[in-house]
């Protein structure tokens, strides 16, 4: 016979049932309470995750930002030196850019003013021309064009030759300008000086050219054609030959300055002068024949006389130079 159940137990087991079906329940309901993310949450959660995700390159901007900052301050905080003879001599420190821009804006100015005087002279082309071509009409011959072009290239070149001369004083003052700085100024007198009377030698040499040798050699010249031929002289390789010997005097009338510098220096000295004057007056009288257009006697006589007069005077400024120097080391 089968052991009838005790009624307790069954009791027990039905309330075990009852309490776990309650658990299962309420577990089921507090799922069911969790509120489903909505479509407004989601896109707030995709922002805030993006805005987390620039994070990391913002600030690695702002790093870098701030690196750059404390560079620069330390660059400008770095002690530049400064040579101390250039802060004696009273000159700004300039590093190779600055001398370049300097060096660009001295030219620049340099080549406006050329350029302006050109344009001007070719205003005055007419009267440019005529005094040009004075030395050469005095002597009874005209001058010829062979060519459509040549007259109007004639009055470039005289405009052109009259804006370098006239220039010149402000070319000469922008270079000196420029070479200041690296020249002590102890010596800075003696520079302004020599490169005045260099300016001065310069345009006397071209003023002794046209009025008394070039004359005398263009009269000396036509004198060599022989009594059956005409002379027919291009205007163009006339005004070549009268600019090109008018430079070579005035660049000859140098020597004296030269010659100071180079005492100045120690490269040569009065005695040393003296000594080789018979030597330089050889190569005067060789250099007078070259630049010359003729070889007769009288012509070169006008053109090596003075030559040999700035040699003399070329020992005399050299000593000179050489008294003062021992006076001012006596006086130290």
């Amino acid at each position: 016979m089968a052991k009838e159940q005790n009624p307790k137990n069954s009791k027990k087991k039905k309330s075990t049932v009852k309490s776990a079906s309650k658990k299962e329940i309420t577990a089921s309901k507090s799922k069911s309470r969790v509120k489903k993310p909505s479509g407004q949450d989601t896109q707030a959660q995709a922002a805030h995750a993006k805005k987390d995700h620039k994070k990391p390159e913002k600030n690695l901007i702002e790093a870098l930002i701030k690196e750059a900052d404390e560079d620069v301050n330390n660059d400008s905080q770095e002690v530049v030196e400064v040579d101390p003879d250039a802060l004696r001599r009273g000159d700004r420190p300039m590093n190779i850019v600055d001398h370049l821009d300097e060096f660009r804006s001295r030219l620049l100015i340099v080549l406006i003013t050329v350029i302006a005087l050109t344009v001007l002279g070719f205003y005055f082309s007419d009267i440019l021309l005529d005094a040009i071509n004075k030395p050469f009409i005095e002597s009874g011959f005209k001058l010829n064009i062979f060519n459509l072009v040549e007259g109007f290239v004639l009055r470039i070149k005289a405009s052109f030759v009259m804006g370098l001369l006239i220039g010149l004083p402000l070319l000469v003052y922008h270079l000196w300008q420029y070479i200041k700085p690296a020249i002590d100024i102890d010596n800075r007198k003696f520079s302004v000086y020599s490169i005045i009377s260099a300016v001065i030698l310069f345009y006397a040499g071209l003023g002794a050219t046209y009025f008394y040798l070039l004359p005398l050699s263009i009269k000396v010249l036509l004198n060599f054609t022989p009594p059956d031929m005409e002379n027919i002289i291009n205007a163009s390789k006339y005004f070549n030959f009268a600019i090109l010997f008018a430079l070579a005097i005035g660049i000859t009338f140098e020597m004296p300055i030269i010659i100071m510098i180079l005492t100045r220096i120690g490269i040569v000295s009065p005695s040393f002068l003296i000594s080789k004057r018979k030597y330089a007056i050889v190569l005067i009288w060789i250099f007078a024949a070259v630049i010359t257009p003729t070889t007769d006697p009288l012509t070169l006589t006008l053109v090596a006389v003075p030559l040999m007069l700035l040699y003399e005077l070329s020992i005399v400024i050299s000593k000179f130079i050489v008294i003062r120097r021992k006076r001012k080391e006596l006086a130290q």
